[in-house]
């Protein structure tokens, strides 16, 4: 049974990089910090786990749905949405703060090679 837990996992790690790639292509006439958004919100999905049952953890958005198709009470779906929704809530001023400091580090750049071609 581990066995299957294990190769399950890698067959959806695998599709999630498909899927990241495949929205990544569609994302690039973004603004970065936009695209920097959508892609820490897009593993904040895919990654955050959930328990499954005692033993067993899954993604946490797919434990959520399961949950809600299976009428199971508020506290709990509750309890398992925590660890997503602040993912989720912290990806996008993680998003700002990263499009932050590329522009600076860009601004940076730009004005040494300015203050170089003066100098010659």
């Amino acid at each position: 049974m581990d066995s299957l837990i294990l190769l399950s996992w890698f067959a959806y790690l695998i599709s999630s990089v498909l899927l990241l790639l495949a929205s990544w292509k569609l994302l690039l006439w973004l603004p970065f910090t936009l695209r920097a958004g959508v892609f820490l919100s897009q593993l904040a999905i895919l990654l955050v786990p959930a328990a499954v049952n005692d033993t067993a953890l899954a993604p946490a958005f797919i434990v959520l749905i399961l949950d809600l198709l299976g009428r199971v009470p508020a506290v709990v779906l509750i309890e398992k949405a925590l660890p997503l929704l602040i993912a989720l809530v912290l990806a996008w001023p993680l998003a700002l703060l990263w499009g932050w400091a590329r522009k600076r580090l860009q601004q940076q750049s730009a004005a040494r090679e300015a203050a170089e071609q003066e100098k010659e």
